[in-house]
């Protein structure tokens, strides 16, 4: 979704070994997974894991990243199958098998992830439409300009707290359509709108 071109650059100086631009990927993601990993896995140890595996894998494969594709699917893509593969291990509870279940030919249909991705890419954009003028602007500067709220406060010249204000009605609503959708879905807004 957005921050790509400073993905792709990173990811362009990934490939060649420059370990900033793997930090960066590192910091602005790790988080993310690690979160979204946790809320299925129900375990610290084992959503840290997760994002062991899931950034050794970049590291290990970054020369067959293509810069020409969108890291960030290149992300929810190995990030959903890691997380399976964890999860596989150790489920227990009959919905998340069951749910899973449906899923697991998908770790090897990347073309199936990839529809995944981009369906969600474009219910999100179809949901931040939706959204009120100002709600919208707000939740685009974060997004594409990646500005923090002092910055937008500034350049819109409101408060910080209405900055915050309307980006947490803007995530809640987000989320509150996403969840509705399933494990890729819930990965979709752990990773871009959390």
């Amino acid at each position: 979704m957005a921050g790509n071109n400073n993905d792709k650059i990173n990811v362009n100086n990934l490939k060649k070994g420059d370990v900033q631009s793997y930090e960066d990927l590192f910091n602005k993601y790790n988080k993310k997974v690690y979160y979204f990993a946790l809320s299925y896995l129900k375990n610290k140890d084992e959503a840290e894991d997760v994002v062991q595996e899931v950034f050794m894998d970049i590291w290990r494969f970054r020369d067959q990243i293509n810069e020409y594709f969108e890291f960030s699917k290149y992300l929810f893509k190995i990030t959903y199958n890691e997380t399976c593969r964890k999860f596989r291990k150790k489920a227990s509870d009959k919905r998340h098998i069951e749910e899973v279940t449906v899923y697991t030919s998908v770790e090897d249909n990347t073309t199936r992830l990839d529809i995944e991705y981009d369906n969600l890419v474009e219910i999100t954009k179809g949901l931040i439409e939706k959204l009120p003028d100002r709600q919208k602007e707000i939740f685009l500067l974060t997004i594409n300009e990646q500005l923090g709220t002092d910055k937008i406060a500034e350049k819109l010249n409101i408060s910080k707290k209405t900055v915050e204000n309307q980006l947490a009605i803007v995530k809640r609503t987000l989320r509150k359509a996403l969840e509705e959708g399933g494990i890729l879905s819930v990965l979709f807004m752990y990773l871009f709108i959390r």
